[in-house]
């Protein structure tokens, strides 16, 4: 519990309602020759995206990049003698470097990123699993056993593909019918 705060993670029962924001260390954008004082880079993570934001180089507006976490297929962090450099890839774009930062407000970044892109994807892997499961509910013949489904969704939860709370729902659900 500490730990997730520390790292600024939601808890899984609490939304998180505001984003996580991270801003750039002068001096380490100084030594990229990023010479600007007044504005730094910002980082905000919130639970559904990430969003970069930089001053261009005319020092007149400021370039944002987003990212959602279902295009993110992985955080790099590579670490210099003084800052580190984050590198976001995703599909479809070419990656954001993002510099300024020091190592571990890098590291909270890059663990703070894995933990939603598992979340997002586990979430994504159970809605499907449950929309299938609910379909073979729906269209089923003739053929169907409740017995048979439930030693089916036994072994998905002794595999952990199921949580014991998502086993206990399609249960419910088997049992209803």
């Amino acid at each position: 519990m500490v730990l997730k705060q520390y790292l600024g993670i939601p808890n899984t029962n609490e939304q998180m309602t505001n984003p996580v924001i991270f801003k750039s260390s002068y001096f380490l954008r100084a030594l990229n020759s990023d010479f600007n004082p007044f504005t730094p880079n910002i980082l905000l993570v919130d639970e559904e995206h990430i969003e970069f934001k930089r001053r261009n180089w005319h020092l007149i507006s400021e370039d944002t990049e987003s990212l959602h976490f279902k295009n993110i297929t992985g955080v790099t962090v590579d670490s210099h003698l003084f800052g580190t450099t984050i590198t976001i890839k995703s599909t479809g774009n070419d990656p954001i470097q993002i510099r300024g930062f020091w190592k571990k407000e890098a590291a909270k970044i890059k663990d703070l990123c894995a933990n939603y892109i598992a979340a997002y994807n586990q979430k994504n892997s159970n809605e499907a699993l449950s929309s299938s499961l609910a379909k073979a509910m729906e269209n089923r013949h003739g053929n169907y056993s409740v017995a048979d489904e439930l030693t089916k969704l036994k072994n998905l939860l002794d595999q952990k593909v199921l949580s014991p709370e998502e086993f206990e729902e399609q249960k419910r659900r088997l049992l209803k019918s």
